[in-house]
């Protein structure tokens, strides 16, 4: 019996990527193709397979890339073929989300489907400018609107006066287009004029804007400001609750859009905790380890043994296992270059020692780490002693985070990139110019920030201009020049 496929509806919520349900980010990891619309944060699809096939479609106003009918199509498709496929979708797959459209023709077509729901932007923006939509005191219901429809003129065709009577809180999806119109209507039926009003763009995101007025003046204030969709349009007597900056907007790192340099498949505690404290966080490029497993003959039994990584002791036991070779015959002693590294050792139940404990005079020892970009005469040399390199693992760049650094580059998230070490640099490089960018056009927007020395004499000699190296190469000297945004043009320092 063959592979049957399964088509899964997800909510990916309005933007923070925190924001989807756990049902939704397991499908997605498992997904073996994931198609997603232009509202989805691109940063969440960096948590789904390596391996998945990804199609963009990305519909804007007035300009789809995918019409809906060869959307549908598609999802057939590889349903059909046996494919277990994620259809990704800003907010919940049923507010606006066309879902019902896309689940007929599964149905029709007899391939089985599940609606995964999700956090809808009107709840989710909301929350996030310090609102709550019902409220004892202000709202006892709530309403969600399309601010456009396929009407000629594009404007709601909507019972108004019952809206405007009705409700208490309205939230309209993607209607400043339509805010002049939605204004004149809710007030020639009825509604207050000086009806408290909350506009939000972009919400649950680092670019979340807001902007408050009442039905009568909130038209004049968004032209003066210039908002724009993504947005979600506000309207009751709870939107005067926002009092100020929001516990979201609050955060000692809102509105800091980060690109955090890697240097291998494993992701940083630094990049999430910058993410804690209001960050938005893209952790470039996204690695895939691949393994290149010893055989018995390569295991060396009486050297002692530095690993560069935890992902070399991890590949150094497989082999063990692989070859069927007892721990027991390791004769030598075991080092680690850094404290992950050594616990990585703890793990297997074997004392990892740092290599500063070992005696340079003492007999030639083994190098086990990653083959990609070491130039290995220089890490023998900063090590000080070792005879014999041995390659456990590479990394492969995974395509589709090219794609996510393109989408971030048009929305203009990507203000400071930082260097946690000059292999990143190397990386991290590589990643820029495969999306034709290169350190110099990156300088011009962005400030780069160097953990110390070594990094930033790589990024210099790369080509990058430097904004400032920390005082020390810590997450609180980075926390503290991302809160203080202190960054001078060093040109000292280049």
């Amino acid at each position: 019996m063959g592979n049957q496929g399964c088509v899964y509806l997800v909510g990916a919520g309005p933007g923070d990527i925190g924001l989807v349900t756990a049902k939704g980010y397991r499908y997605l990891q498992q997904a073996e193709v994931v198609l997603y619309d232009r509202l989805v944060n691109p940063l969440l699809l960096e948590y789904a397979s390596p391996q998945a096939e990804y199609i963009y479609c990305g519909k804007m106003p007035k300009k789809h890339i995918l019409r809906q009918e060869a959307i549908n199509d598609l999802l057939v498709q590889r349903g059909l073929e046996g494919k277990k496929v994620v259809r990704l979708k800003g907010g919940d797959p049923s507010v606006f989300g066309r879902v019902g459209e896309e689940a007929e023709a599964l149905e029709q077509a007899g391939v089985p489907y599940e609606i995964v729901p999700g956090i809808t932007a009107g709840i989710g923006a909301a929350a996030y400018a310090g609102v709550p939509v019902t409220h004892r005191e202000h709202s006892l219901s709530f309403a969600v609107i399309t601010g456009h429809d396929k009407s000629p003129s594009g404007e709601p065709l909507i019972d108004w006066h019952a809206l405007a009577n009705g409700v208490d809180t309205i939230a309209f999806y993607m209607g400043v287009g339509n805010l002049p119109h939605i204004s004149e209507r809710l007030i020639s039926h009825g509604r207050a004029s000086d009806t408290p009003v909350l506009l939000i763009q972009w919400g649950t995101t680092g670019k979340q804007r807001t902007l408050q007025g009442s039905l009568a003046t909130i038209v004049e204030k968004a032209k003066t400001a210039q908002f724009k969709n993504p947005a979600i349009i506000l309207a009751g007597d709870v939107s005067g609750i926002k009092k100020g900056a929001s516990w979201f907007e609050s955060k000692p790192l809102f509105s800091q859009h980060v690109l955090f340099g890697r240097a291998s498949e494993e992701s940083s505690t630094i990049g999430q905790h910058l993410r804690d404290q209001g960050a938005e966080v893209f952790e470039f490029p996204r690695m895939q380890l691949q393994k290149k497993l010893l055989k018995a003959t390569d295991i060396p039994t009486d050297k002692d043994l530095l690993f560069l990584s935890p992902a070399s002791v991890d590949v150094f036991f497989a082999s063990l296992q692989a070859n069927k070779i007892d721990i027991r015959h390791i004769q030598g002693e075991f080092y680690g270059v850094s404290s992950k590294t050594i616990k990585a050792l703890a793990s297997y139940h074997c004392v990892g020692k740092e290599v500063t404990e070992r005696d340079s005079h003492a007999s030639s020892l083994v190098i086990l780490g990653d083959s990609e970009g070491i130039d290995r005469e220089k890490q023998r040399y900063a090590i000080g002693f070792g005879d014999d390199f041995i390659a456990t693992h590479t990394y492969n760049r995974v395509p589709q985070t090219l794609e996510t650094f393109s989408r971030l580059q048009e929305e203009e998230r990507i203000e400071t990139i930082i260097f946690p070490n000059a292999r990143s640099v190397q990386t991290v490089t590589e990643g820029f110019q495969a999306c034709g960018e290169s350190p110099e056009s990156i300088s011009a927007y962005a400030h780069v920030i160097c953990f110390g020395e070594k990094s930033k004499q790589a990024a210099v000699k790369a080509g990058y201009s430097i904004a400032t190296v920390l005082s020390e190469p810590s997450e609180e000297a980075l926390f503290e020049a991302l809160v203080q945004k202190e960054f001078p043009l060093a040109a000292a320092l280049s």
